[in-house]
């Protein structure tokens, strides 16, 4: 359990949240903008903190490395979710090549 304040959030629950939000919102960074380096944002943040959790989760024992790699899981759960949104945007990017008349039905 995660406490904020009043609210009590499940941790499966949490997690689930961030990542529908990460997947969106790769998503909606692979469609609207064009420069590469701005779309891998979410990329080089979750994998940063995937690096930074697991190399804590060495360095400490007992709890507190677990909780490390608890949130080093985490991370990597989201980091496979940007990756989720970018493969979206290859997937709807290949058909929209293929099929031309698709192109002007998304613009709608």
């Amino acid at each position: 359990m995660l406490h904020f304040g009043f609210f009590d959030i499940r941790t499966d629950i949490f997690v689930l949240l961030l990542s529908i939000l990460l997947v969106l919102l790769q998503v909606f960074l692979c469609f609207k903008v064009k420069k590469k380096t701005i779309r891998l944002i979410p990329v080089y943040l979750t994998l940063v903190l995937t690096i930074v959790f697991t190399t804590l989760g060495f360095f400490f024992d007992g709890w507190d490395g677990f909780g490390f790699f608890f949130l080093a899981i985490c991370s990597a759960v989201l980091l496979l979710c940007s990756g989720i949104g970018w493969g979206i945007w290859a997937i709807v990017r290949k058909i929209n090549k293929q099929i031309p008349i698709c192109r002007a039905e998304w613009a709608l």
